[in-house]
């Protein structure tokens, strides 16, 4: 009678879970993964032979709902059940990866990677967490150890952006001429050598592949723009104008497109054609300088004639604005020039470098001549080198200017007092 009741019971728990399992399929199917998780957890307070499995399925439904610590917590409790579970430890490791904790997911990566040194998967997951800590040197490393398994032509752009960003310019260009070998016309990689080769000043070969690839995509606005830019650095401003003139076209509002326009017929002195595109520049970003001496200089050669006389003539006065304009972007704010070179004066300060913090101190000052307690520092300054004179010349200026009985006035008496007893001892 017994066997007979454990049967029944067996066979009713079995038809509970297979519907719980049910509801939980149609749940994951239905992209509804709260509901799934409460599914899953009264499945593991029935199932505990299948915790591993389930903690894996909840684990995954709280990534989706961006919850991975709560994930990566669910894993970490049944891995004691199998510590050198693979799948439980890449799980865990993608936990701590969309949680932000790098090291630990990395440290997971490296132990997985080494319990199965042939899997490529690992590997590049290593390689990612050490480009984007900027760890570029050991990213690289593991890039190449890739690559000898795998020509993957991500894993080989991976390693040119790494060498690239060590300045390595000649070394990215090998991986990066890799990569187009297998994919000649792609173009993030195309862009990426382009700036290379422009930033060296090799501007030829740039307008080869940028019209090669144009022949095939005369409308891609990547490599448009690239192309417009050579041409101009090269000095073929009436070739660059037609690249971004189509450019404008084809609905490129942008400010380079209108500033580069301009550029190239104001190398042309093309005044009446450089204007419109720079102002149409200017409205998009006024914080360049550059562009804004440059707007005020084609302006200049549109002078105002007053009469008929010859010689009546005065300037602009949008371009007499804008020059003002260019002047005052160029001038350094005060109030930081103060605060750094302060900064830089307490810190030669700090390590006895006298010399060097009076010179800072002394910027500082012509910055915010306000800020006496640089006059008193400079005084210092002199007397911890011996020069009292000099240490007696700034101390009696702050004097002068600082404030009776205030704990800086009170410090400066006392050090003239010594100052002027040394000067005694010296005559």
């Amino acid at each position: 009678m017994k066997s007979k009741v454990a049967i029944i019971l067996l066979v009713m728990f079995n038809m509970l879970s297979t519907q719980a399992q049910e509801c939980l399929q149609n749940a994951l199917n239905r992209y509804d993964y709260s509901d799934a998780i409460h599914i899953i957890d009264s499945l593991m307070a029935t199932d505990k032979a299948d915790s591993v499995g389930l903690a894996l399925h909840k684990a995954r439904c709280l990534k989706k709902l961006y919850r991975a610590e709560e994930a990566a917590e669910t894993i970490a409790e049944v891995l004691h059940v199998d510590q050198f579970n693979v799948e439980l430890m890449a799980e865990l490791a993608e936990c701590h990866m969309q949680a932000g904790n790098t090291e630990e997911a990395f440290n997971l990566y490296s132990l997985l990677s080494g319990m199965q040194s042939d899997n490529v998967y690992f590997k590049i997951c290593q390689a990612r967490i050490l480009y984007r800590e900027k760890q570029y040197r050991e990213s690289i490393m593991v890039c190449k150890a890739i690559i000898s398994q795998d020509s993957i032509p991500d894993i080989l752009s991976l390693t040119a952006d790494a060498y690239k960003n060590l300045g390595a310019a000649d070394s990215a260009l090998v991986y990066y001429d890799h990569v187009l070998r297998m994919k000649p016309y792609h173009v993030r990689t195309l862009s990426k050598k382009a700036d290379i080769l422009l930033s060296a000043k090799q501007y030829m070969p740039v307008i080869d592949m940028s019209r090669e690839y144009l022949k095939n995509d005369p409308e891609n606005m990547t490599m448009l723009p690239i192309y417009g830019l050579a041409l101009h650095l090269q000095g073929s401003y009436t070739l660059s104008i037609e690249q971004f003139e189509h450019l404008l076209e084809l609905g490129d509002e942008s400010y380079a497109a209108h500033y580069y326009l301009g550029l190239n017929h104001y190398m042309m002195d093309n005044w009446p054609r450089a204007i419109p595109e720079f102002e149409k520049a200017y409205q998009i970003d006024s914080s360049d300088v550059i562009l804004v001496y440059q707007l005020a200089n084609a302006m200049s050669h549109r002078v105002i004639t007053k009469g008929m006389e010859s010689g009546n003539m005065e300037l602009n006065p949008e371009s007499e604005r804008l020059y003002a304009k260019a002047l005052d972007m160029l001038k350094p704010n005060p109030a930081m020039m103060h605060n750094i070179y302060g900064s830089m004066a307490m810190a030669r300060h700090r390590i006895e470098e006298y010399k060097e913090a009076i010179k800072y101190y002394e910027l500082s000052y012509r910055y915010n001549p306000i800020n006496i307690s640089a006059l008193s520092s400079i005084g210092y300054c002199y007397e911890r080198m011996k020069d009292y004179k000099k240490a007696l010349e700034y101390y009696e200026e702050y004097l002068k200017r600082g404030k009776p009985g205030s704990s800086g006035y009170k410090f400066v008496e006392e050090s003239i007092a010594y100052v002027k007893q040394e000067l005694f001892m010296e005559e």
